[in-house]
């Protein structure tokens, strides 16, 4: 089973249309403050994006607030799952975890979280990749 953010494992998201790739970063080991902050894209097809790490953050959250179906998946693998659509709602991965979960609950980690719109560590990446 692939650990998540280890040995080049990243969960990718693929989603559809315009939208908004909201991503945030919390349980600083160094006690940074929580960044959060959103990648949009104006496709009205299909766009990927790789959702990076920093090592001194050990949990991150992820939604999707654009018109089309988004999900996301384990590089190399064909096991994909639906991303959250909102704070309340959120998608969930723990640094060098096995599992990534729906339904996590973020709300009070976004409050006090410097805005990164743009500059979170979410890439677009090209289509057809494996």
């Amino acid at each position: 089973m692939a650990l998540n953010f280890i040995n080049g494992v990243a969960p990718i998201v693929t989603v559809s249309g315009p939208g908004n790739l909201h991503h945030l970063s919390y349980a600083s080991v160094t006690g940074l403050q929580n960044t959060v902050g959103i990648m949009p894209t104006t496709n009205q097809g299909t766009t990927n994006f790789l959702l990076g790490f920093s090592y001194t953050f050990t949990e991150y959250a992820f939604y999707w607030d654009g018109a089309g179906e988004a999900f996301w998946r384990l590089e190399n693998s064909s096991f994909v799952e639906p991303v959250g659509a909102s704070w309340a709602d959120a998608t969930g991965v723990t640094w060098g975890n096995n599992e990534i979960i729906l339904g996590v609950n973020v709300e009070d980690e976004v409050t006090d979280a410097v805005n990164r719109d743009n500059e979170v560590i979410v890439y677009f990446i090209p289509n057809n990749l494996d």
